[in-house]
């Protein structure tokens, strides 16, 4: 039996059309959850953080889907770290598939966003994956984008740390990514972080697994591949199958 509930990270992308909508789903979700269960995070697009965060009934932390790492200032059009949080946001992705596809974000921009939050004590969710499996050298392009994403980060705050193993190949693919392909990579993940942190400092960060995950494979990532949770993107908006999934690893 477990003695810590998995961590479950919903990821709405720019999915959420109108607030009345996504409201509905909430409660659509509330009602098909097992009521001493529910527990998870939601990032959301920064321009609607406050008035969700703002809902009596949510029972759900809320977070920002990114920033910029600008300082405040003549910055049109950005979000820094200090708006997000002044907005209402519990936590961060940071490094996401997306941003870094889009933007070209780097892991000299991923790591600068990671010593910001951190260095603020904020939760920060770490996405780390690679771009192809048949690589020979997929693990070491995960170990060394560890490395760069964390270095000289405030380790007094490792336990705010969250890395979500992200393998972009597996992203709204057909056929996503087995357990034992998630299982092997958090493995290296986690000795990573002992070797960066030592053994008591690595256990205080949460290795959590995000790419195509479903109903039917989320509690695989829990259960086989050792993930302490998951992050949940596409699947979120569909009340039926995020019920599905959380209900089924909370049990």
């Amino acid at each position: 039996m477990r003695t810590q509930k998995p961590l479950i990270i919903a990821n709405t992308k720019s999915y959420i059309r109108n607030l009345k909508d996504f409201y509905k789903l909430q409660d659509k979700i509330w009602q098909l959850l097992d009521k001493d269960s529910y527990t998870y995070m939601c990032a959301v697009p920064s321009a609607l953080i406050t008035s969700i965060a703002n809902e009596e009934y949510k029972a759900f932390s809320v977070g920002s889907q990114g920033f910029e790492t600008y300082e405040n200032g003549a910055f049109t059009g950005q979000n820094t770290l200090e708006n997000i949080i002044e907005a209402g946001a519990a936590f961060v992705i940071v490094g996401h598939s997306e941003e870094r596809k889009f933007l070209a974000e780097g892991d000299d921009i991923v790591n600068l966003k990671v010593k910001k939050s951190l260095s603020k004590n904020f939760r920060t969710v770490l996405c780390v994956g690679e771009n192809q499996r048949n690589n020979e050298d997929y693990f070491e392009v995960i170990k060394n984008s560890l490395y760069l994403d964390l270095q000289d980060i405030n380790k007094k705050n490792l336990d705010k740390l969250v890395i979500a193993y992200e393998p972009l190949w597996a992203i709204g693919a057909v056929t996503p990514a087995t357990s034992e392909q998630a299982q092997e990579t958090i493995i290296l993940i986690r000795r990573t972080l002992v070797e960066m942190y030592g053994i008591d400092n690595a256990k205080k960060i949460k290795v959590i697994y995000g790419g195509a995950v479903s109903e039917e494979n989320a509690s695989k990532f829990i259960n086989e591949a050792t993930a302490d949770g998951v992050l949940v993107g596409r699947a979120c908006m569909d009340a039926d199958r995020f019920a599905s999934i959380v209900n089924d690893l909370y049990r």
